[in-house]
């Protein structure tokens, strides 16, 4: 990326801090535009979380894929995979490995879509 620009999250983060601190205030707003704003910030912060966090999670969901079920494919792929080799008995339902992913994969999505809900 040029060094003149100004990376995606820090754009976002830019627009979700004037929506807080400047319009959201405004005591003119009526119920359902503070609402629909509020809807903006959190999607904003969502894709800032997604930006900054993503990366780091899709590469360690890849990578926990691959030894469950092989490094071939996409994430999609693998993860159908995994569905198929659960579903078929190739996997069992309670492998510690298997369990331990799918842990991991939604902690990190929470991470990403609603931090709030993990109690770290």
């Amino acid at each position: 990326m040029p060094a003149n620009l100004i990376p995606a999250p820090e754009l976002l983060a830019a627009v979700r801090e004037f929506l807080e601190a400047d319009i959201l205030r405004d005591a003119a707003l009526t119920d359902d535009k503070r609402f629909n704003i509020r809807v903006a910030i959190n999607l904003l912060a969502t894709a800032e979380r997604e930006l900054r966090l993503g990366p780091a999670a899709n590469a360690a969901e890849a990578e926990r894929l691959a030894t469950l079920v092989g490094g071939e494919g996409s994430i999609a792929e693998r993860n159908r995979r995994l569905a198929d080799s659960i579903r078929n008995g190739v996997l069992a339902a309670d492998d510690p490995r298997m369990l331990d992913h799918l842990h991991l994969t939604i902690v990190d999505a929470l991470r990403i879509n609603n931090p709030k809900w993990l109690d770290d």
